[in-house]
């Protein structure tokens, strides 16, 4: 790819995330399951790429992406096979924008945030 169509990526991607987070700022977690603002991965570096690519998203019900510890949201997804799952991550789809805001993940990355997201509440804490 080259460097002017990587920057375009990047700055489409800082657009998107500002307005996911102007979208979402304020949504409360969906009633009776846990905030997902309060999860976090325990693998250290996981946890700075989860804060930094899919944080902002995944825990804002505004921005109609499935909530982090949301089991019921995320089933059908994963009934999809993680290949299809990976396929929209890297390429983007819908509102998930190319890579998820993760120009430096690699597909190990993000099947480890996947499985982390899709990880019942409950089970991802300590």
């Amino acid at each position: 790819m080259y460097s002017s169509q990587r920057d375009s990526i990047k700055r489409l991607a800082l657009a998107l995330l500002t307005g996911l987070l102007l979208l979402g700022c304020g949504e409360p977690a969906p009633t009776g399951a846990q905030d997902p603002r309060s999860m976090m991965p325990k693998d250290a570096n996981l946890a700075a790429l989860y804060q930094r690519s899919c944080y902002a998203c995944h825990v804002n019900a505004g921005s109609r992406a499935p909530l982090t510890g949301d089991v019921n949201a995320w089933q059908p997804r994963l009934e999809q096979g993680m290949d299809q799952l990976l396929t929209h991550v890297i390429d983007g789809f819908g509102g998930m924008p190319p890579l998820g805001l993760c120009m430096d993940c690699n597909a190990e990355d993000f099947e480890a945030l996947i499985h982390f997201m899709a990880t019942p509440a409950e089970a991802a804490q300590p």
